[in-house]
């Protein structure tokens, strides 16, 4: 009897650990929520249009698939995003119609998604960075820079600011 209990606790407490795990993997999947939605794309600071762009949740809320297309109408992107278990961090795959590709890794730090590729970049022709950060009136501000001195500076390429189109 006595050993009975003890495989009931044992059992009842992995679990309870494994549904906690669970909730904070789940969680972790929706960090990157605050971007989703169809957005007019401003520079930052000023009403000069850059883009639209639209995120939308796939794969049952496991990824975020990102179309974009600048305000002229010719250039045009599109972003896969997804948070990795296994890698512990959040990774994004843009490709466009100018040829540029990037593989982007990183996680959300003090409410910013900061996502990089100085693992996976090319440190002689510039690694990138771009933070995404929830504005307080629900906008979603976006630093893309570049650093050509292997991560040691970086200089801001495009400070863009997401409006929810009306």
């Amino acid at each position: 009897m006595k050993k009975t209990l003890i495989l009931l606790f044992l059992v009842s407490a992995q679990l309870m650990i494994a549904q906690k795990n669970m909730e904070d993997l789940m969680q972790k999947y929706h960090q990157f929520d605050f971007w989703l939605g169809s957005w007019d794309v401003y520079k930052f600071g000023t009403d000069t249009l850059a883009g639209h762009s639209h995120i939308e949740s796939i794969i049952d809320g496991m990824g975020l698939l990102e179309s974009y297309s600048g305000a002229r109408g010719t250039f045009q992107g599109k972003s896969l995003n997804k948070y990795n278990p296994s890698r512990e961090c959040w990774e994004q795959y843009w490709i466009d119609n100018s040829g540029l590709t990037l593989f982007l890794s990183g996680r959300l730090v003090e409410g910013k998604m900061i996502l990089d590729d100085t693992d996976s970049g090319d440190k002689e022709s510039g690694l990138n960075r771009i933070v995404w950060e929830k504005m307080p009136d629900h906008s979603v501000r976006q630093r893309w820079s570049i650093s050509r001195d292997g991560g040691l500076t970086w200089t801001v390429v495009f400070d863009g600011e997401y409006k929810p189109k009306i």
